[in-house]
């Protein structure tokens, strides 16, 4: 055997007993049970962090939810007032499919179909009104109704000229 050899079989065997040894060592009940109690107590803070976080999360977007409420009314308690859809002069013509379209026409459309202009009754300035228009699947108009906007305040007023 040459001196190599040896050398080698010298480290294998020193290698072997300090894996025999380790795998026969392991830390002491006392040291088992300090990692343990700190795992346990790093896990807990870590627990307490989430929970704090989720409640912080809560307490946001309860916060969001009451600031939004108001607001959500204000827009759901505006509503609209429409006449009944009117037939376009052309509106003979067979309807297959159609769409409903909102869009924005001259004020002066109203008198066209017997109905007094809004600034009339309610002081608008505008020079337009808002309109639903049927438009059928030929792209031609066939009926218009046309929209109020009424909002809180309007409805209020009513109220008020109907117990007068």
């Amino acid at each position: 055997m040459n001196d190599r050899q040896s050398s080698d079989r010298v480290l294998n065997d020193a290698l072997r007993t300090i894996a025999d040894e380790d795998a026969r060592a392991g830390a002491s009940a006392a040291v088992e049970a300090q990692v343990m109690a700190e795992f346990r107590s790093v896990a807990a803070a870590r627990r307490r962090r989430v929970r704090a976080r989720v409640a912080l999360l809560a307490a946001a977007a309860a916060l969001a939810i009451a600031a939004a409420i108001p607001l959500w009314r204000s827009q759901t308690s505006r509503r609209e007032v429409t006449t009944a859809f009117m037939p376009l002069t052309y509106g003979g013509v067979p309807i297959v499919d159609g769409h409903v379209v909102r869009m924005e026409v001259p004020r002066a459309s109203l008198a066209s179909f017997g109905l007094a202009p809004a600034e009339s009754v309610d002081g608008a300035a505008s020079s337009t009104v808002l309109a639903d228009v049927i438009i059928g699947d030929d792209g031609l108009a066939r009926a218009v109704r046309f929209v109020r906007r009424v909002g809180p305040r309007d409805r209020q007023q009513s109220k008020e000229d109907r117990q007068r």
